[in-house]
């Protein structure tokens, strides 16, 4: 297994003058899937805010590649190859699907075809899709579009904040097949999941938090098989 990729230390943070985060660890390796999960109100999706540059840190440092990124702006983060899908609001819905990834493609020289081409390989459902706007498509389709968008970029590590929030059944597990195949281009995945179980059943090692702290990290198949985590966290 290879070495920490991205790497949380100590971590202490939240917004303005209140912290969520205490003292929080994790770290990710480039050939992993890492899940997040915990109660609502754990401090799941700040966590992966604070790594992406969108919240106060004020204790604690992150890493990125060996490198300390801690607070680092968003921009130079994507340049770097860490690339964040927030939950909400996460597409131009005026704009068209093409225009999407047309906007996520604004680092990168050149003509953006070939990519916006193969993000079509990947997400078969958005190659009928091109010209509509995105605010127009159904949740699963939209999240597609986000999740494309983060990929133009060719990032090294995708951070993804609830991707099946509000979706059907038939959405969720099409998400889910997709952050494989992803993962599997050579992209390190660390997820927050509301979905914890199925989370798990997909993900190398996983951190559970609670109150913004870590309270149990093994890997998926353990988690799983642990049943004081099945009974306090995943519903018995």
């Amino acid at each position: 297994m290879s070495e920490a990729f991205l790497e949380v230390r100590e971590l202490t943070g939240g917004y303005g003058a209140t912290d969520i985060l205490h003292a929080v660890n994790l770290a990710l390796r480039s050939d992993e899937i890492v899940s997040i999960i915990g109660p609502n109100g754990a401090g799941k999706s700040t966590l992966l805010k604070a790594i992406a540059g969108l919240v106060t840190i004020r204790l604690g440092s992150v890493f990125f590649e060996g490198t300390e990124v801690t607070g680092m702006r968003p921009d130079r983060l994507v340049r770097r190859g860490l690339c964040y899908v927030p939950q909400e609001a996460n597409v131009f819905p005026r704009l068209s699907v093409r225009e999407n990834l047309e906007m996520g493609a604004f680092m990168l020289p050149g003509d953006p075809a070939a990519q916006i081409e193969r993000m079509g390989e990947l997400f078969p459902p958005l190659r009928e899709k091109w010209k509509q706007a995105a605010g127009t498509l159904s949740g699963g389709q939209r999240q597609m579009v986000a999740i494309a968008r983060a990929l133009m970029v060719e990032p090294r590590v995708l951070l993804l904040d609830e991707p099946s929030a509000g979706l059907s059944p038939r959405y969720t597990e099409e998400i889910f097949e997709r952050v494989v195949a992803i993962h599997e281009t050579g992209v390190g995945i660390l997820m927050v999941e509301q979905r914890a179980r199925r989370a798990l059943e997909m993900s190398h090692r996983g951190y559970i938090l609670a109150m913004g702290r870590n309270r149990h990290e093994d890997t998926g198949p353990a988690l799983l098989a642990d049943p004081n985590v099945a009974e306090m966290f995943l519903g018995g």
